[in-house]
């Protein structure tokens, strides 16, 4: 019958019946409940106390101390305000508060918890069996029917996943709950779309415990018949969509469960939704044609918008979620219609979940037209809005609560739900946010009439395809990207919550487990593999399996290349920056093309599981399309004219294999130089692969040869060598000072070691913290130079039994193995236990002890479980040491002081982290800590071109400080010509004005860097702007800069050097001949002593005393000799080192005072 009345009739009648609740609502309403709803709309009336609040609910509650607890609280209240929507007693008792809180913190605090956790029981639980029974008990007195979901967020351990499943199991066997909700997520801690057909195997184990147990019991309903409990399987993340529908459907085809009656909830926000609904609904009838049991769909418009808005433009991919409140009003009609068909309510009964009556009579309208009968129900939020309840009440008595619940310690778990459930009803279009104070005839409620009117209008031609359609299984195609690299878009990684990706993955691995490829040498662009010893590259994940063959490069072989690189046969270099750009972007194609062959040539040789290498390869495409794009960029500058430096040697390392040797090739490819790629020797296949791109592309291999060869015969004929212009280097620090002990003035530019901490204080969020950290210190099973391995625990935190608990089952549930099998979260490495690495997991020094113990594979000595050792004391060698494997380090501090003190007695400084939501910390943490990429909120791993761009400091660098993927990279790999004076603007730094009148000559160099500074070196730079995500690219002034003269150095040279020190900001010190001639711009000083400053200066290479650039090379300080100009944005890079800082601002999904920023993917 639905077919034959239109929408518009129905919708007529909707808005009738819509009317007629709301006025009834309003009769219903009590007095009590005008209170709370007016509070509420007071609330929605002023944003800024919905920040407020949302920040005292997020914040203020973390810590255990109250003394720590008040402290915030306050200092939200004097940051922010009190609200004014609140009573006036309470604000009353808050200005107390603001006055006596800290002197009496120990009552103050848990009064204020007690009255939090009071105002949120109307809409959440108590959990505990005696409160929650009462509750129950009152509800069914009532006539209502509840549905009972125990709030916790995603599980990170197994032991916390059977433990929540237990207590699923036990809430079935109360003989007050008739219904529960339960996530996969908080059934199964390592759910992975990528291993799709394992996660769906573990799920259907433990959701048939479930649905068995449901069955066994019964319950007793108010209208006195009895039906068997009932389980609900929620839904939040568009990524878990797949999954949650296929565990659903797979555990209810098992034997013995054909009549077994359960639930699954879709979200009418997801366009892909509807066209799920109707796989639901044709599976739903085979299965009752074949006998058994209905099931029921409960349809929700969705809850998750905000976070899913985050991870689109986090991810580069477009929002999975509808953009309009239109959109998805229109969808959960349609749902709603597509529900009602007769042939549909017979296997699939609905559960209508809205608080909306324009929606719910648009239900009540079709149900009747229907003759649904009892095979619709609605759902409303518990505590939500009562006089709708019981409007709706007098229509039909088929009304189910949803609940959450929380026990009382486990109160923290309910912030995330308050926050999302506050951000969905206060949603400028939500019904809600206007019910509380609107009638039938307010212009309001007539806007709201007219939305409704208008989602039924599009409803029909509403597209019902997914959003994110990314298909690896297809061509890549280009993306149009900007010439100009401050409005670069990133290459987005691979989209795994898509089915057809999962199979596009399990393809790679049926094509690569077993193939053996043979490589060639070439040099100057001739093969010379005939007579070359052939070396075998094996498989980390099964020892003794070859997985390519390669000729290694002789000394003579590397000579050759060197000849060749310098003669430049294919003319490279003589070509322009924009002919060299046109090749490049074609490699960036062939990149994409190649994702699958690079990605398993990496698992092959590397052992690098699937989900690491995928975003190695979108760094890599990210470096092809970017460098030339800044090279074009400062090559197109009025006043400059350049060219590469020549020849460039770049030695990549085996923990990356694909990105990092691109990004080197790249850099110097874009900036004019010819290239010779030494990878490392166990990498040799994903080298050859990413080689094989570039050739294709129009990269010559004459410009770009890979020359796989021993490490002795690389030192010896490679980057010692004077012909080499240019060494890029990534690996350990003992590497780097080896090459500039052989070869003192090498230009080397090297990333390399790093002792990484990640501080997390009393006011972290912790689950979220240890979430990072597992992902920041395990995977690439600890492998990578930017880890964390410290761990810094404040006190509190290090005390704290749960969290202890929670890491200890965190880290002991990672799924260790082979990276041919997709569940695998951490792989072998490269090679078994020695060293450092050995030592650390064999030997415990006094105080300290295994949290988790590592432990190593019998059959597989590549495989290493990961560890974390607990109670590590200052100055132990786990504080100081490198190990470069799955191994964390825990210690403990008392003031955010001592955390950075202990970060830097390492001597590294590559990454850090802290997880606090106190903006003051944070605030201390980055202006004190040194560290060249800085992480609050969010894993210390994974930089991204331009968003963060990568480099360390002290220990961790070698070289100018200029970061990879960031817009001076290719600087260091050109020379430049000044052609004509540069732009700049007035003096009017008091110390410039006088360098000026001593030298006037200097005077267009120092407006330049006066310029400069002020533009780009006093900034802190976010080109992406990212919803949710800050990305700050920054500089530090070199805090100690010694102007080292030569009797050589004019006048102009020197005060050049000075100026520019000084508009940048740096302590400056001066030596050498006539130094006490300048002492009024700087300090002067006898000698200069490497180890006493962080930076010399000289004019030019040849004016460096040899023992003085080896005493700097051995101090790890960096000798800047490159030609003095007076173009401020290159000359200025000498005397600063880069910083990045990432920071997650959001809190799940939420911006705060932060909402009504301009970004990408608001």
């Amino acid at each position: 019958m639905i077919e034959v009345e239109t929408n518009s009739r129905l919708a007529k009648r909707a808005v009738a019946l819509a009317r007629e609740l709301q006025t009834r609502a309003g009769e219903l309403q009590t007095g009590a409940e005008r209170r709370q709803l007016a509070e509420l709309d007071g609330m929605l009336q002023r944003p800024a106390d919905k920040v407020t609040v949302t920040q005292l609910t997020d914040q203020a509650f973390r810590p255990d101390s109250a003394r720590r607890g008040i402290d915030q609280f306050l200092h939200i209240l004097d940051t922010r305000g009190i609200p004014q929507f609140f009573h006036w007693f309470d604000r009353t008792a808050l200005w107390s508060l603001q006055w006596v809180g800290r002197l009496l913190a120990g009552i103050a605090f848990p009064l204020a918890k007690r009255k939090m956790r009071r105002e949120s029981a109307q809409v959440i639980l108590p959990a505990e069996d005696t409160p929650i029974t009462k509750h129950l008990n009152r509800r069914r007195e009532a006539g209502l029917r509840v549905n009972v979901n125990i709030l916790g967020e995603a599980l990170l351990g197994e032991d916390e996943a059977k433990h929540r499943l237990q207590r699923y199991l036990n809430a079935l066997r109360l003989p007050d709950i008739e219904v529960i909700s339960v996530k996969i997520s908080t059934i199964y801690s390592q759910i992975s779309p990528l291993a799709r057909e394992h996660t769906i195997g573990v799920l259907c184990d433990r959701l048939e415990k479930l649905y068995r147990a449901a069955a066994a019991e019964t319950f007793k309903r108010p209208d006195g018949t009895t039906a068997p409990k009932f389980v609900y399987l929620d839904m939040e993340e568009y990524s878990d969509m797949h999954l949650t529908a296929g565990a659903f459907m797979r555990t209810l085809e098992r034997p013995g469960l054909e009549d077994v009656r359960a639930g699954i909830v879709l979200q009418a926000y997801l366009p892909d939704a509807a066209a799920m609904q109707r796989r639901l609904n044709d599976w739903a009838r085979e299965r009752v044609e074949a006998g058994g049991a209905p099931i029921m769909l409960r349809l929700v418009k969705g809850a998750n918008m905000e976070m899913e808005r985050f991870e689109a433009a986090v991810g580069g991919w477009p929002q999975a979620p509808f953009q309009t409140k239109a959109e998805t009003d229109a969808n959960f009609k349609r749902m709603l219609r597509e529900g009602m068909r007769a042939e549909n309510l017979a296997a699939v009964q609905l559960g209508i979940g809205s608080h909306n009556l324009f929606d719910i009579a648009y239900a009540l309208v079709l149900a009747s037209e229907s003759d649904a009968g009892d095979t619709v129900h609605f759902e409303m939020l518990e505590g939500m809005a009562n006089h709708q309840r019981r409007a709706l009440e007098e229509h039909t008595r088929d009304i189910l609560l949803y609940a959450p619940a929380c026990r009382r310690e486990n109160f923290i778990y309910a912030i995330g739900y308050l926050i999302r459930r506050l951000d969905e009803n206060t949603g400028p279009e939500n019904f809600l946010r206007h019910a509380f104070r609107i009638g039938a005839d307010s212009p309001e409620w007539r806007g709201l009439e007219q939305a409704f009117l208008g989602s039924i209008a599009i409803m029909d031609n509403l597209p019902d395809t997914p959003h994110r359609t990314q298909n690896r299984m297809e061509d890549a195609t280009a993306p149009e990207l900007s010439a100009d690299w401050r409005e670069f878009t990133n290459e987005p990684d691979t989209d795994f919550a898509l089915p057809q990706n999962a199979e596009w993955a399990e393809g790679i691995v049926a094509q690569w487990r077993d193939r053996v490829t043979d490589i060639p040498l070439h040099i100057a662009g001739e093969d010379v593999s005939a007579g070359r010893p052939v070396r075998e590259s094996t498989d980390p994940s099964r020892p003794g399996t070859v997985v390519a063959r390669y000729r290694e490069a002789n000394g003579d072989d590397l000579a050759r290349a060197l000849d060749c690189a310098q003669r430049d046969p294919a003319g490279w270099r003589a070509m322009n920056y924009d002919e060299r750009a046109a090749i490049l972007a074609r490699a960036a194609d062939e990149l994409r093309q190649a994702r699958a062959d690079l990605i398993g040539a990496a698992m092959a040789a590397g052992g690098k599981t699937v989900a690491e290498v995928d975003p190695e390869v979108s760094e890599a495409i990210d470096f092809t399309e970017f460098y030339p794009r800044t090279a074009s960029d400062l090559s197109k500058r009025p006043n400059l004219r350049a060219r590469g430096k020549g020849v460039v040697a770049v030695v990549s390392p085996w923990n990356f294999p694909i990105a990092i040797p691109c990004g080197g090739v790249v850099a110097a490819l874009a900036a004019g130089n010819t290239v010779i790629l030494k990878p490392a020797s166990d990498t040799v296949l994903p080298a050859h692969v990413l080689c094989k791109c570039f050739w294709r592309a129009g990269v010559t291999r004459e410009a770009l040869q890979l020359t796989p060869c021993t490490g002795r015969a690389a030192g010896e004929h490679l980057p010692s060598r004077p012909e080499v212009d240019a060494v890029i280097l990534t690996g350990g620090t003992d590497t780097a000072f080896a090459m500039l002990r052989a070869a003192p003035a090498m230009n080397l530019l090297a990333e390399t070691g790093g002792k990484n901490a990640t501080i997390v204080t009393a006011m972290a969020d912790r689950d979220q913290a240890i979430k990072h950290v597992l992902h920041s210190a395990f995977s690439h099973a600890g492998q990578k130079c930017s880890a964390t391995s410290l761990l810094l625990l404040e006190r509190e935190v290090y005390d704290d039994a749960r969290f202890k608990e929670t890491l200890r089952d965190a880290v002991a549930s990672l799924p260790v193995g082979s990276v041919w099998d997709l569940h695998t979260k951490m792989g072998p490495l490269i090679r078994p236990p020695a060293g450092d690495l050995k030592a650390g997991i064999e030997k415990l020094e006094p105080g300290e002890e295994w949290l988790v113990e590592p432990r190593t594979n019998n059959d597989n000595p590549h495989l290493l479980t990961p560890g974390v050792k607990w109670g590590v004391r200052p100055g132990a060698p786990t504080h100081l040491t490198e190990l470069f494997g799955p191994v964390l380090s825990v210690m403990c501090f008392d003031t955010l002081d001592d955390a950075i003190d202990l970060i830097h007695k390492t001597g590294y400084g590559l990454t850090s982290g802290i997880e606090t939501l106190d903006e003051r910390e944070q605030e201390h943490w980055q202006r004190r800590v040194r560290a060249g990429n800085l992480y609050i909120n969010r894993p210390t791993t994974g930089a991204i071109v331009l968003r963060q761009p990568f480099g360390g400091m002290g220990l961790s660098a070698f070289g100018p400080g200029i970061k990879a993927g960031g817009p001076s990279y290719v600087a260091h790999l050109m020379d430049f010509e000044e052609t004509a004076e540069p732009e700049g603007c007035d003096l009017v730094d008091e110390k410039l004005k006088a360098l000026a009148t001593r030298v006037p000559s200097v005077e267009p160099a120092l407006r330049s860097y006066t310029q400069q500074a002020r533009d780009e070196f006093h900034g802190e730079h976010d080109h992406l702007r990212l919803l949710g995500q800050d990305n700050l690219r920054r500089y530090r002034p070199i805090g100690r800069l010694c102007i080292c003269l030569h009797a050589d150095d004019t006048n102009q040279e020197i005060a050049t050097r000075l100026g520019a020190a000084h508009a940048v900001g740096c302590g400056v010190f001066i030596t050498g001949p006539g130094a006490e001639g300048w002492s009024n711009f700087a300090t002067v000083v006898p000698a200069p002593d490497a180890t006493k400053f962080d930076r010399l200066r000289y004019a030019k290479p040849s004016r460096v005393p040899e023992p003085i650039r080896r005493a700097a090379n051995k101090a790890c300080i960096y000798v800047a000799d490159a030609p003095i100009l007076a173009e401020g944005r290159l000359e200025l890079l000498w005397y600063v080192e880069e910083q990045s800082l990432s920071n997650d601002y959001h809190r799940y999904g939420n911006l705060g005072a932060r909402v009504d920023e301009n970004r990408r993917g608001a």
